[in-house]
């Protein structure tokens, strides 16, 4: 029997439910996140919190849990389901409107955690690119991990059809933003390069190397991480518009969410990424994110 989270609630998974007039199942009036527990604790859920709190601001969805309590909900549902190593997704929508205002539907469930195939570790990723839809930047969605996601799993399912495990999206003025489930990172003789969210266009410097005004790029928390990475490893970054030819033209690419880690991408459809396997960047960023996560360094 598999327990879940639901507004101040445990409760047996087959019985637990919301309202048929939630907002985020009429709506997707919602956001949420995707957290991993390695050896039961969530790696950086200070963030992933943080994110969720900041997205609930922006688009105006209560949000009133405290930190310190979804943290001890978060035990107590792995302890619940005898979950160590864990996929968890936290919920929150505006819930439905009643007389006295909205009544918000916070829920977090956990479940085992079915990592990506060895293979693609060793051997690098295929991707393909999504060209029957873009992102649009000006959506006020853009940048917020919402319940709005089905275009995005539509495209990974096309792009799993082609033989690919992930999709690489661009924008309306097509330059690359991120994969339907990933942020994206380009190594270029020895820099690493990434699309820059819409806080970090407000810097003068990046806003000069971007030639459009808004983002979709989502401020990933394994973003964030392999960021703060690289600095400590000394390894050059740069936040800058990337087109296709920039990302075709990379000596290695890889891609970033909480589930996966950093993967390796050697193979964008037909077209080889460098020496179509892991570059030395990317190893080094997958090593040194895996000890991260065992260690807890900077939690």
């Amino acid at each position: 029997m598999s327990m879940v989270w639901i507004n101040g609630r445990f409760e047996d998974e087959a019985a637990a439910g919301v309202s048929v007039r939630d907002t985020g199942l009429l709506h997707a009036a919602g956001v949420f996140t995707t957290m991993r527990s390695y050896g039961g604790r969530v790696f950086r859920l200070e963030k992933h919190l943080d994110r969720l709190r900041r997205s609930c601001e922006v688009l105006g969805i209560p949000m009133e849990l405290e930190d310190r309590q979804i943290g001890e909900v978060v035990k107590e549902l792995l302890k619940k389901n005898s979950l160590g190593d864990a996929r968890l997704r936290l919920t929150v929508t505006r819930g439905k409107a009643g007389a006295e205002g909205m009544e918000p539907t916070a829920l977090l469930t956990a479940a085992d955690l079915v990592p990506y195939p060895e293979e693609y570790y060793q051997k690098g990723m295929t991707a393909a690119v999504e060209d029957q839809q873009k992102l649009n930047p000006y959506d006020v969605q853009a940048g917020h991990k919402t319940l709005n996601y089905f275009s995005r799993l539509m495209a990974l399912r096309t792009a799993n059809q082609r033989g690919a495990g992930e999709a690489m999206l661009f924008d309306v003025h097509n330059y690359l933003q991120s994969g339907s489930v990933s942020n994206v990172f380009v190594v270029k003789d020895g820099v690493i390069l990434t699309p820059p969210t819409q806080e970090e266009l407000l810097d003068e410097g990046v806003a000069g190397r971007t030639p459009y005004p808004r983002s979709a790029v989502l401020p990933g928390v394994t973003r964030g991480t392999v960021l703060e990475l690289a600095e400590r490893l000394g390894i050059k970054m740069q936040v800058s518009a990337i087109d296709i030819e920039g990302m075709l033209g990379g000596n290695e690419l890889f891609i970033t969410n909480s589930i996966m880690g950093v993967m390796p991408v050697c193979r964008i459809e037909r077209k080889a990424i460098g020496e179509d396997r892991p570059g030395e960047i990317t190893k080094k960023l997958m090593t040194g994110y895996a000890e991260w996560t065992i260690d807890g360094i900077g939690e």
